[in-house]
């Protein structure tokens, strides 16, 4: 009898330790555990980044318009700005694709000569010659909201541009023959020629103006440098030029920082450079070659196919084979790719959500992750 209760309490004892297991192996199933809930969730962060998943970009908006193709699309996406240069229109269109449009010739019978678009702090800026003078009419959502006026009926406009943050603006007006005036951010400063051109603002208010085969810094309204090419890209306090046969960084004392051969830039059709920076690397295109991507000492890391359309601090967009693939600087993993074979200028927002297309033509289109 005793070795009988004795072989009953022990197979009472392992019935207990296998269904305790068993109950065990059950909790992560049924996340029925706070403590096992959260390794899951540390678990599926490290293996599997947030930052990993693609993206899918819908498109919202899209006009067919004609002529040059003049747009802006402010830092954070929530604002686009376009021009239908044939009917002087100025189309805004809000990140959910709502929009509106402004005549900007708001005369009959007058057509000025559209010269681009720029938005800073949620206003369009215009730049046009108009009927009695050269400027700047400004849009909001809800209108015209006033207009900077310069020159005369004969003045013509040049060029207008902003810094990557939007917190600069500048353009190049031509009042009368032989003279030439620089507004940035409201501070007017007269040139001696009518030739410059305005090639580039930085976040940190520096100008480049160039003429012929040179390139001139300003800086709150001074000439600080000038360099021997019109290759000059601006970038915060830093100038990336293409001189001969190199690509060379100064600081604005004209202080030669990298230099390296064989990897010169230029500015192709629709007014793109082949040379794109940014806060960690500089993205270089050869011809019929892939792009080469440089950190600041000019140490090559890495290729991305196709041609750098455009980038911030955060993503590069590359057109290849007639497709737009964005891809994130942290990792370098594709974010998105947008089929979009007649793209030539590209606009993209700051958290990379929104983008803006054209085709140089005057047709736009406006894509948003969905």
């Amino acid at each position: 009898m005793k070795k009988v209760m004795a072989l009953l309490i022990g197979l009472l004892l392992v019935s207990f330790v296998l269904v305790s297991g068993c109950v065990k192996e059950s909790i992560p199933q049924s996340l029925s555990s706070t403590t096992t809930t959260s390794s899951i969730m540390s678990s599926s962060i490290i293996t599997t980044p947030l930052t990993s998943k693609v993206w899918n970009m819908s498109l919202v908006w899209h006009v067919e318009s004609g002529g040059v193709s003049f747009m802006d699309l402010s830092p954070d996406g929530s604002l686009a700005a376009v021009i239908d240069w044939n009917r002087g229109i100025l189309y805004l269109v809000k990140s959910n694709g709502e929009s509106t449009a402004f005549k900007v010739w708001e005369e009959d019978n007058v057509h000025p000569t559209i010269s681009g678009v720029a938005i800073k702090d949620g206003v369009a800026y215009v730049l046009a010659s108009y009927e009695d003078f050269v400027g700047i009419r400004k849009y909001s959502w809800s209108g015209k909201v006033g207009e900077e006026r310069h020159g005369w009926a004969g003045s013509m406009p040049d060029q207008i541009s902003r810094s990557p943050s939007g917190n600069h603006l500048c353009y190049l007006v031509t009042p009368d023959a032989g003279r030439q005036e620089l507004y940035c951010d409201g501070a007017k400063m007269e040139l001696k020629g009518n030739d410059y051109a305005l090639t580039g603002v930085s976040d940190t208010g520096v100008v480049v103006l160039t003429r012929g085969d040179n390139a001139f810094i300003f800086k709150e309204g001074s000439r600080i440098l000038s360099l021997n090419t019109s290759n000059v890209i601006v970038y915060r306090d830093k100038l990336i030029a293409s001189e001969g046969e190199y690509l060379k960084i100064y600081d604005l004392n004209g202080t030669l920082l990298a230099e390296k051969e064989g990897y010169t830039f230029k500015m192709t059709t629709l007014l793109r450079w082949t040379l794109l920076p940014t806060g960690k690397y500089l993205f270089r295109h050869e011809p019929l070659e892939d792009t080469s991507v440089l950190t600041w000492n000019l140490t090559e890391v890495r290729t991305l196919p196709g041609f750098p359309e455009f980038a911030n601090e955060n993503f590069v967009v590359m057109l290849d084979d007639d497709t737009l693939r964005c891809y994130s600087l942290k990792d370098f993993h594709k974010v998105f790719s947008v089929k979009a074979p007649e793209a030539g200028i590209v606009k993209l927002s700051d958290d990379g959500k929104v983008m803006l297309v054209s085709d140089g033509n005057g047709r736009y289109w406006l894509y948003v992750k969905g």
